[in-house]
């Protein structure tokens, strides 16, 4: 899986995309096996419902709902942790979010899972459609790998005391104010992993934790960002999924529907530009 940022319409633009990578750099993906074919295939048709139902004036509320049908009919469990976010300039995290799954009132209890408010879209907002689903349980736990990736949190402040953390916080300031960044970005790496933990405990920087499922459990993940237009919901990334990912399951009716539209609007696209490049 890999995830890209890049600035786009004076706003942010993120995608992500699940695919397999072979032993050796010679040999071909041919297919998937069931489990995984199942997870890919949910999630990624979970992200495309999700387009089509993030339209102004719609609910969040109707995005988690749609996912958790998807999720259900291919018999895996949508990550709980995960949140589709929307983004403004230099913002990817912004206060509207979208849930993929709604926590029942024990589940709050038990897993101290939150529930999100519930918020309404609107036009010309930006939205990070971010999809992920597992074949275990959904509560992905942080593991043992230490995370180098991490956002500076900008309603904070706090005097350091550890030249190394100053150091860490001067250089995110001038080069990361908004966006996450890697310690890889540092000239003095070294310097920088010393004075990390200061900056993280006093939550001036928001790691960004490495997740796992139970072992055995098969994950895919998949992102595009959305621009709400007054023609209606535009999807500016992502790609399509890989021919390796198959399942037998078959989606609900009201999934297949919306899938059928998307596709023959993605025709219809095809069709015109084919006819611009013959007219050329």
């Amino acid at each position: 899986m890999f995830v890209i940022t890049l600035p786009l319409f004076r706003k942010n633009c993120v995608a992500a995309h699940t695919l397999i990578v072979p032993q050796n750099a010679e040999d071909k993906v041919m297919e998937s096996d069931d489990e995984m074919g199942n997870v890919a295939v949910a999630a990624y048709n979970a992200m495309l419902v999700a387009v089509s139902t993030i339209k102004s004036g719609g609910k969040n509320e109707d995005v988690t709902t749609a996912v958790e049908r998807v999720a259900k009919h291919y018999g895996v469990s949508p990550i709980s942790s995960v949140r589709m976010h929307q983004m403004k300039r230099f913002v990817i995290d912004g206060v509207k979010e979208v849930a993929l799954h709604s926590p029942t009132p024990d589940e709050l209890k038990e897993f101290g899972e939150e529930k999100v408010p519930a918020c309404e879209f609107e036009q010309a907002e930006v939205y990070a459609i971010d999809v992920a689903m597992s074949t275990g349980d959904g509560r992905a736990k942080p593991g043992e790998l230490r995370t180098t990736v991490f956002k500076r949190n900008v309603e904070t402040n706090y005097r350091l005391k550890m030249k190394a953390s100053r150091y860490v916080l001067s250089e995110v300031d001038k080069q990361f104010p908004t966006l996450p960044f890697t310690l890889r970005h540092f000239e003095d790496e070294r310097q920088a992993k010393m004075g990390i933990t200061e900056c993280v405990a006093h939550a001036l920087l928001t790691p960004y934790p490495s997740l796992h499922e139970r072992l055995g459990a098969k994950v895919a993940h998949f992102k595009c960002t959305v621009l709400l237009l007054p023609s209606g919901t535009s999807r500016v990334t992502g790609l399509t999924l890989p021919d390796y990912f198959k399942s037998e399951k078959q989606p609900d009716e009201e999934t297949a529907r919306v899938l059928a539209e998307i596709a023959a609007k993605e025709a219809k696209k095809a069709a015109k530009k084919k006819k611009k490049r013959n007219k050329k």
